[in-house]
Formats: C-alpha cells, structure tokens, sequence
C-alpha cells in the first residue's frame, strides 16, 4: 500500500513531517518500508498485515495517523444530494442467484457522460501512488478504491443486453474476455457478473473487455458490491489473477462503505464527465449484528504496565471509531466499527490502546514477578498422570495422522458419540478424506508398521481427538486409545504368555485407579470386534474394550490377535482427584480364607465381588480374584471363580468364630442371589 503525504493531508490537518508520520505509523502496526517522492510529494510504502484490510485505503491510514497524532478526520462528501439525481424511471434490474458467494450488489446509472481525461487533480493522486490513469470514469473507480478501500467498477451500460444484471456461478466452459485482452475460460465456483446473454465481468477481480467504458461511452453503471472474501480468494488463485481489487475483497471490505462509496464515486463521476446521476437499483443486505465488548481499564493497566486515564482512553477509542455505548466505574463497554473485524475481544481493545499510546511509552522494567500458585490447569496435569502412568505399563505413545480413507472411517463404530464423519472437500487424496473418527485406524497401521520390521510385542497408546458432526455442529472429542498385541512376557523364569482382554482391561482399571475414577465393564457388541465391553461411569458410557475383528486384522496384514480400547477422556477428566491420600498400616493381624465359586460362564466376576464385598461389609479388607477354570473339571457352560477374602479390623483382631459366620454368610448370599454351587 502505497500513500502520498499530500493526500493523507486533505483528511487530516497535520504539519508534522513525513518522516514523523513514518515512524508514528510504524510504531502502531503499519510499517513503512521507504519513502520516494512523485512531483515533490513524499510517498510511503507500507506493509499492510492481512487482519487490518481497513488500512488498506487512505481514509483508514488517516484515521490511524489522527488516532496517534489526536487530530479529527476530515471526511470527504459521501451523500449525494437530492436535486442532483434525476428520476428517470427503471434502467436496470440486479439479481443475486447465491447470497453466500454476493451478499449486497447495487448499480447506480449515470447519464449522458463525456468520457475523456480526468481532472490533473485525480490524475496526480493515482499516479503518485503507481497507477495508471484511462479516462475519467474509470480513474474515478480507481481513486475511490484508494481513498475508501471499496472496489468499484464501471460498465457501458449500453452494451448490457437485456437490461439485467445477474450475480451468478459461471457455468463450465464458458469463455470472457477481460479487460487485459485475454480470454479466459470459466467454471464453478467462479463468481460472474452477467447480463442475459452472457458474463461481462468475473465478479471481484476484473471486468470484460466487451463493456469496458471508451471515449465512446455515453451512459454507465457503477457497481458497488460486497462479495465473499473466501469466493474472491478462490477465483483469483483459479484464474492467477490479482487485482488491486480482489486484494481488497479477499481480506474483507467494509460493509458499511459499500453504498457510500458508490454515492462518493457517481459525485465524481457526474463532476468529471458533466454526466446525470441517475436511477440506483439493489439487491441484497449488508446487516451485520454488532458486538459488544466490555473492557477493563484495570486490566489494561495490569497488562500493559502503565496507568492509564479513563479520558485518554476514551479519547483513542473514539478516534479510532470505535463507539462507546456504556460507561461504568471500573469498565466501558464499546461497540467496533463495520471496518475493524479483527477486534472480538477486551485482549484487542488492549492492543489498540498500547500501540495508539505508543509501545516506546510503556517502561522497559519488569514488574515483580509474583508465581502462581498452580502454573499447570487440572486438565494438563491429569493427562501429564494419564502418559505417566501408560508409560510405567511398559505402553509407548504413538500420534498418527486425523486424516484418513473414507473406507477406513467405516471400519469402527464410535462408542462415544453417534454422528456423522467430517469429509474433506477437496482432499489431497482418498487417503485423506476424513476426519478421524477414532483413532483405531491409526492404532492399526502403527502395529502393522512394527510387525513388518519384526517387531511382534507390542503395546501403544495414543491422545488424541475424534472429530464428528451432529445438529449442525462439528464435535472435537479428546479421547485415550491403547492397543495390546504379542506376548506378554517372554523370559527363562516364567512361560511364554500372549497377551490377552485381561491385561488391557487391568490397564484400563489401574489407570483409573490411579485417578481415583470409578468405571465398570459390561458385556456389548461393538462393531469391527471379536469381543467387546463398554467402559462405563454409573450408567454413562465412556468408552469400549475388545480384541478386534479378524477381518479388520486382515485389511492391515495383521496375523496376530490385537484388543484395543478407547476412551472418551473429558469425563475422566472432570472426575479426576489427584490428591494423595495415606492410610496408616493395621496394627492388628488379618486372616484370609478362599472361596471357589461354580457359576454359569455368563455370570460377571465383579458381580460376585461386588456381593461379596456388601455382605462382608465393615469385616472385609480386601477381595482378589484370584484363579480362572474352565476345562474338563467343570460342566459344558459353566466357570470356576476363585476368590481370595481378606478379613480384619482396624480396632481390634477378629476371633475365628466371627470370620467363619460372616464366611458362612457370604455363600449363602452368593447361592440365593446368584444360584451358585461351590467346589
């Protein structure tokens, strides 16, 4: 962005030197790389960032200079008056065929014109900034689009057939020649402006060669319209065009300048050309809900480290153009103008009071520096214990990529949440189509990767998120996912031993033991299982466990058994307790005695537990399974359990006559309740 000192001047009276301005504007976010001169007028280059598109004109760099330098904005003539606009009846209708891709599109007709050079006086503005001049009616577009920022363009109206203009996606294979010579062809979603026959401009960037405005040129229609930034951004890197307006439109213009700078123009124009300002016709809305943002001037200072008066304050908000609608003791409560779309919160409005006051201003000491009391949140802290305690299982923590194959998406079930896949649009390939959602795709490669370089054992986990859509919502669930596979210990002492449901479901259960969360395991069927469980808190399910399908295995090449389990981890995380707590050793002895239950095989182990551990009651220190069996000793259907009961008090020894009744009793519960024999 190129600005002419002389120019800045007719909106702002300043006497201040231009190397002043320089380093003023500098200083507040809008550097100026160098100064040249045109005609003894120094100009400055700035370097423009992407979320301030308001500096992007003159009018906006002038309102910054002001801000800095408290001085008013002198703005120029934006309303026409009434005796100037001759009522000549309906020229023109404008239409909108996708609201989202145009929102507002308005033509205003001017009559009568004489197209020729342009006054020396727009001339050397345009020219002391880089830019060509053509004739009057199209320098006027372009000096407006430098002194407001809002792109506007011309058309021989008389070369619009059918007096209509459509706002429209261009169909596939159709051709245009802009107004560079060359000719393009179109597809979707390219936005073009169209009249019955065909499309005269590529909405946004550039306009048609066939309505450009000559010399020849008697009447015009001045298009003044507000496209959507992504649309615009899409069609200039479709076409590889840039234009001084698409630069404007893909970083957002001002929705509130949009009629004005029509008004501002056809003045110009009418001026320029001694043409009649005619009929305005548009289609479409520019409303946007306004915010409002609360802020503290306490704050502010705390964070900027300097006092700062309510007044001066005010003063830079106001300058700024941004409103204040409340006023309180401790706050003040604003509402951001149309052009400042990057300020959404009280941490921006900080911003804007630091670099209008001038950072150089603020004290280089440091404050005292006060620590925290708990520098880490109780999220990052349980899911630093949740990596330490799956470390200490001997797991090794994987991250594999969100993106995966529309096929492998299909494979598992969530057991979280019932939504629907987030797929990609334009995916880099079919590989990368979809969102994961869950993290089992990524599980599987990871073994199947180690067991073709011969790794066999092997055990995994992973943090990460699961991503869905609901109601119209995309969800982002975190969640913990661990995989077992190959042998779980293989030395001289002991014998081989394969991994299997137990050892996931102990890790599972010691890890929430760890974090003092209550969870249960029911018996389910989850897709893509051999077997599964859920993992539950209360009657809430969180998660599922299971050794995985066969058929799944196959599709990765896995020849070996492989259980898994996910778990939704915002509930584990709220329901965490890290403190420690220690209970003193019992001074008093403990007895132990075991019970063998025969049971059916579809009988819960933690069922009898539970019934043992509600009848033992205040007597009952510990209960352990201990043993499995089911084999040739025991009948077709039914399992043997093998518990082992610690009885004790902390008050005192417990005689042998008390263990054996409360013993006693703990069989006959387990027969009436669950109809048990014992071996």
């Amino acid at each position: 962005m190129k600005l002419s000192y002389k120019w800045l001047k007719q909106y702002i009276k300043i006497e201040t030197s231009v190397n002043n301005i320089a380093e003023a504007l500098t200083m507040s976010g809008s550097e100026v790389g160098e100064i040249d001169s045109y005609k003894n007028d120094p100009v400055m280059e700035l370097e423009i960032t992407a979320n301030r598109p308001d500096c992007l004109n003159v009018l906006g760099l002038a309102r910054e200079v002001g801000a800095i330098f408290n001085k008013d904005l002198l703005l120029p003539e934006f309303i026409i008056p009434k005796q100037k606009i001759h009522k000549n009846g309906p020229e023109i209708i404008c239409s909108i065929e996708n609201d989202l891709l145009c929102s507002y599109y308005s033509g205003r007709v001017i009559r009568n014109v004489d197209v020729k050079a342009v006054s020396s006086e727009i001339k050397n503005r345009i020219f002391s900034v880089g830019m060509r001049d053509v004739n009057n009616v199209v320098d006027v577009t372009n000096f407006c689009l430098l002194e407001t920022g809002q792109p506007l363009h011309a058309f021989d109206l008389d070369k619009i057939e059918g007096n209509e203009i459509i706002v429209r996606v261009a169909v596939k294979g159709e051709k245009i020649v802009t107004i560079d010579g060359v000719e393009r062809v179109l597809e979707p979603p390219i936005v073009v402006i169209a009249d019955k026959k065909r499309p005269i401009a590529i909405a946004g960037v550039m306009g048609g060669k066939h309505t450009e405005v000559t010399t020849g040129t008697r009447n015009i229609l001045l298009e003044s319209a507000y496209f959507s930034p992504v649309s615009i951004r899409q069609t200039s890197r479709k076409l590889g065009i840039s234009t001084d307006s698409s630069y404007r439109f893909e970083r957002g213009v001002d929705k509130a300048m949009v009629s004005k700078a029509s008004d501002r123009a056809a003045l110009l124009i009418s001026r320029e050309t001694s043409g009649e300002i005619c009929a305005f016709h548009k289609t479409g809305t520019l409303t946007e809900k306004k915010k409002r943002i609360k802020f503290s001037i306490e704050r502010a200072e705390k964070i900027l480290g300097v006092r700062l008066k309510k007044t001066e304050t005010e003063r830079i908000f106001r300058r700024l153009g941004i409103q204040i609608t409340a006023r309180s003791k401790t706050s003040i409560t604003v509402c951001p103008p149309s052009f400042r779309a990057d300020l959404g919160s009280e941490i921006d409005l900080t911003e804007e009071i630091a670099r209008i006051y001038g950072y150089d201003n603020i004290p280089r000491e440091i404050a005292k520096f006060v620590p925290s009391v708990q520098r880490k949140e109780t999220p990052r802290i349980v899911l630093e214990k949740i990596t330490e305690t799956c470390a200490g299982f001997g797991l090794n923590e994987i991250m594999s990529y969100s993106l995966i194959s529309p096929a492998a998406a299909k494979l598992f079930t969530s057991g979280i949440e019932p939504a629907r896949p987030v797929t990609i649009e334009k995916a880099l390939s079919e590989e990368q189509k979809v969102l994961t959602p869950q993290l089992l795709t990524g599980m599987l490669k990871s073994i199947a990767w180690n067991l073709n370089r011969n790794n066999k054992d092997l055990g995994f986990f992973e943090i990460g998120k699961l991503y869905s859509r609901k109601n119209k919502k995309f969800l982002e669930i975190p969640v913990l996912s661990c995989a077992l596979t190959g042998l779980n210990r293989k030395n001289w002492q002991e014998a081989e031993r394969a991994v299997n449901f137990f050892d996931l479901k102990g890790i599972v259960e010691s890890l929430c033991g760890v974090l003092k969360v209550p969870v249960k395991f029911h018996s389910n069927e989850e897709a893509g299982f051999q077997y599964s469980a859920s993992v539950n808190i209360g009657k809430k399910t969180i998660g599922f466990i299971g050794e995985i399908s066969p058929k799944i295995l196959d599709k990765y090449d896995i020849a070996q058994k492989v259980f898994a389990c996910q778990i939704k981890l915002d509930a584990i995380i709220s329901l965490s307790k890290l403190e420690s707590r220690h209970i003193a050793v019992n001074r008093f002895p403990s007895s132990s005695r075991d019970v063998s239950v025969l049971c059916s095989n579809q009988t819960a182990a933690e069922n009898i537990r539970r019934i043992i551990l509600k009848t033992g009651a205040e007597l009952l220190r510990n209960v352990e399974l201990v043993d499995m069996y089911e084999g040739k000793q025991v009948s077709s259907g039914k399992k043997s359990l093998t518990y082992s009961i610690e009885y004790g008090m902390s008050a005192r020894t417990l005689t042998e006559e008390e263990i054996e009744a409360v013993h006693s009793k703990i069989k006959e519960t387990l027969v009436s309740e669950l109809n048990v024999a014992f071996r």
